[in-house]
């Protein structure tokens, strides 16, 4: 018996200290910030934007390195070897991008070597048997831009600075995510808390119907008062069903937005709502918008992108300017035939040269790029103008919020205080058989109203002062 008993005390103790550990774990509204700006699918999309602004500066930068390419063939004839032998390997070439002109070396060993035996096949070809030649041939060149008046340099200058522009665009975006993760947040903890106000409810019409049905088998009170007390409970379990089930739509969206699995159960903190947001000192419109035209990363990212479209411009104004560059290649030649004649034991060659490109005329399509180019610059100078104007017109907007806020959350303490005390009175009168029926009913639905009004003038607060933060270009927790 001994043994069972402590066995028992210890499975007791380890469940308690199991719920003790589940309970103790919560999840704050800095969690589920930091959670969404880490794992959520729209990070993962801003930040596969920003590695491709990142390789589109280093695709530029190869512009500036030499392109080396390497040929090779085997070519098998029956007959006359070279009659239709029109194979030749040349070297490979690419353009310098748009700004660049294009240097294509030719492989002189391969085609010198073909061309110098094509007569003499051609004079014995009525005289001989059909002969078989193997020959195998290899190569590689190279083309290195020497100077491009700017046109490289400047495509590079154009791919940094879009990349900073994206930098900063994934900047802004990570904060206006961390005010949706806000949203979502209170939006899963208000449709939990209508759940449980609903419960609440439904304990007190279920104790209200329970007293009336004791009166009227005793003798007093009103059989219509019992049934629609009945009917109210009735209604109040289908109000309940309603709200768990949009409790777990709400809690849903927030594990997808998380990352999380849809079925995590863990549980919300409702104490701990970002008190060092809600405490921040309000500035003055005048240093608030200061500080915003002076932080905010959106504003900075059309800067950029206005900046980078002019650097496209200039590139098609340099598009008139010569180009240089050099070009050079070496190859290989082996020939075995039945001929001797033609057999050789390999034959190497190589060239190396400097040539020069010079767009003379072209119509003017150059330069109507580039007036595209700066009236596309021109329209994003214009936005970031306007966008300045608007950012002022959010920052005092939020700060009016904040002391809406502020002034609508005293007002909702006092209304549920007045509301509770005012349930209770009524209830205690009606079972004391002065009060109505109707007063109570009324009670209850105004403290109902005034518990959900509550939690909303929180949210409203705290809302309040992270979305000033965000109109600023702050971040609203800083995210390791």
């Amino acid at each position: 018996m001994a043994y069972q008993r402590k066995f028992i005390l210890a499975a007791l103790g380890a469940a308690v200290m199991v719920c003790a550990q589940a309970s103790g774990q919560q999840l704050s509204l800095e969690q589920v910030i930091s959670e969404v700006c880490t794992n959520s699918d729209s990070v993962k999309m801003m930040k596969e934007t920003v590695k491709k602004s990142e390789q589109m500066v280093r695709e530029n930068w190869a512009n500036a390195l030499p392109y080396i390419s390497a040929t090779g063939a085997y070519v098998h004839n029956y007959g006359s070897p070279f009659s239709s032998s029109g194979s030749s390997s040349s070297g490979s070439s690419r353009p310098l991008a748009k700004e660049a002109s294009t240097f294509t070396p030719m492989d002189s060993a391969m085609v010198s070597a073909l061309e110098s035996v094509a007569p003499l096949l051609k004079s014995f070809s009525s005289l001989s048997n059909p002969v078989h030649s193997n020959i195998y041939m290899a190569g590689i060149s190279f083309n290195q831009p020497i100077y491009t008046f700017g046109k490289v340099g400047q495509a590079i200058h154009v791919a940094k600075t879009y990349n900073q522009s994206a930098q900063y665009n994934y900047q802004r975006n990570m904060q206006t995510l961390q005010l949706g993760a806000l949203d979502v947040f209170f939006g899963a903890l208000t449709y939990q808390k209508k759940a449980e106000i609903a419960a609440h409810s439904l304990d007190r019409k279920k104790e209200l119907n329970s007293f009336l049905e004791r009166n009227f088998r005793n003798g007093s009170g009103s059989k219509a008062q019992v049934l629609k007390t009945r009917a109210d409970v009735a209604d109040q379990v289908a109000q309940i069903i309603v709200a768990r089930r949009d409790a777990k739509v709400a809690r849903m969206n927030l594990n997808m937005m998380m990352g999380r699995a849809l079925t995590d159960s863990t549980a919300v903190d409702t104490v701990s709502m970002l008190d060092k947001v809600v405490a921040m000192n309000i500035p003055q419109p005048e240093d608030a918008a200061k500080t915003a035209l002076t932080n905010r990363a959106d504003i900075k990212s059309l800067r950029l992108l206005a900046e980078s479209t002019k650097g496209g411009a200039k590139i098609y104004r340099a598009m008139y300017l010569p180009t240089i560059g050099a070009t050079g290649s070496a190859g290989y030649t082996r020939m075995n035939s039945d001929l001797s004649l033609l057999s050789n034991n390999g034959s190497p060659s190589w060239s190396l040269g400097v040539g020069a490109q010079w767009t003379l005329f072209d119509g003017f399509a150059n330069s109507a790029k580039a007036a595209q180019y700066m009236s596309d610059a021109n329209k994003l100078e214009i936005v970031a103008s306007t966008m300045e104007k608007m950012v002022e017109i959010e920052v005092r907007s939020a700060i009016l919020e904040c002391a809406a806020a502020d002034s609508n959350l005293n007002s909702s303490k006092e209304m549920l205080s007045a509301a509770q005390e005012t349930y209770d009175l009524t209830n205690s009168n009606f079972k004391q058989g002065s009060g109505q029926f109707s007063d109570l009913q009324l009670a209850d639905e105004t403290f109902q109203q005034a518990e959900l009004g509550m939690i909303n003038a929180k949210y409203r607060q705290t809302r309040s002062r992270a979305a000033l933060q965000v109109a600023m270009g702050c971040d609203i927790i800083k995210i390791k």
